[in-house]
């Protein structure tokens, strides 16, 4: 048996999602994998050779990690708390919630994971794997969980992670479900029906400051600042959803419109950086339809919606030093594989 999850980048939204706003990501073809094969005994072993994972959990070990998860007075005690290896810890709570409190017997699985999406750089890798890693305990087991419930669980994967109980919410959502989804906390996570065909570009432009760091910066703003601030918050909403209309109805060059329109809006709330400011210049000089930050800010990945092959442009932000690679939207997402009992 074997899953895969795509990466996400967050194409429109990001921040003014924080106030219920709308928000749009992408699933791309950059992929978390989680295969699997039966095994004697009863245990769940899981193994990622490539990230420094590998452990086992008896009935025994699920039951007492689901206890203090669901007993915990706040992450951080809870991880401190545990003697499982910290990057372990996410799938075993995974499994430990599934097990306990759903049915779901990973029990006597051999669990293999792997991921090609670059770690720590804004591309969802955590989220991916926890998706990957979660659906696959569903698959092999048959069950049958409600939408919603499978998010939740899964996403206790990236709340470990991040040590936040918000984390995870679109690229969780986006990795299940593949293509463009949509999210507010007012109508939660969708996926759209979207004509659009996007090639992006994903443009590294080096380290980047912490989410939780530039979420607090706009909530400072928002202190300081309420009217002005929720009038850029606003307006951020308003490119989201003109800018998903115009991805459902295939017209890239009006949804670039409103990606370049949303950095400035980000770049006002000082999220942006040199970096992801200088990347969004080039984009444009090179005709791209548009082109925005991806995710937190402070640094890290600009994505660029690009025509054809758009070597010239790569070229050149290959000479100014950033790293550059191409990617498409992923249309499926792991949920794929329950519904079609792919193997």
């Amino acid at each position: 048996m074997m899953v895969k999850a795509p990466g996400v980048v967050k194409l429109l939204g990001e921040h003014a999602v924080v106030y219920g706003k709308l928000s749009v990501a992408i699933g791309i073809n950059l992929y978390a994998k989680a295969s699997a094969r039966r095994t004697k005994g009863n245990v769940l072993r899981i193994n990622a050779s490539d990230l420094g994972i590998k452990g086992e959990f008896d009935a025994g070990m699920l039951e007492q990690i689901y206890s203090a998860y669901g007993a915990r007075k706040d992450l951080g005690s809870y991880v401190r708390a545990q003697t499982v290896q910290h990057e372990l810890l996410p799938f075993a709570t995974i499994a430990a919630r599934l097990f306990k409190e759903f049915g779901v017997n990973p029990l006597g699985l051999d669990v293999s994971l792997s991921s090609e999406i670059p770690l720590k750089t804004g591309l969802a890798s955590s989220a991916a794997i926890s998706t990957a890693f979660a659906v696959l305990l569903l698959k092999a087991s048959g069950a049958n969980l409600p939408d919603e419930s499978t998010i939740d669980v899964i996403r206790d994967g990236d709340r470990i992670v991040h040590l936040n109980e918000n984390a995870g919410r679109i690229d969780v959502s986006t990795s299940f479900y593949g293509g463009y989804t949509s999210f507010s906390s007012e109508k939660g996570a969708n996926k759209e029906k979207v004509k659009a065909r996007a090639k992006l570009l994903i443009i590294d432009t080096g380290p980047k400051k912490p989410t939780s760091e530039t979420v607090g910066h706009v909530a400072e703003l928002y202190k300081a600042d309420a009217a002005g601030t929720g009038a850029i918050l606003e307006k951020i909403n308003e490119c989201s959803i003109k800018g998903l209309a115009a991805a459902r109805e295939g017209d890239l060059k009006l949804l670039g419109r409103y990606m370049y329109e949303d950095q400035i809006l980000l770049k006002s709330l000082g999220v942006s950086s040199e970096g992801l400011d200088e990347a969004v210049s080039l984009a444009r000089e090179g005709k791209a339809y548009g082109a925005k930050l991806s995710g937190g800010g402070g640094g890290g990945i600009a994505i660029a919606l690009v025509r054809g092959d758009a070597e010239e442009l790569i070229t050149r932000l290959k000479s100014r030093g950033f790293t550059v690679s191409i990617v498409k939207v992923a249309s499926k997402g792991a949920r794929d594989y329950l519904k079609a009992g792919q193997s």
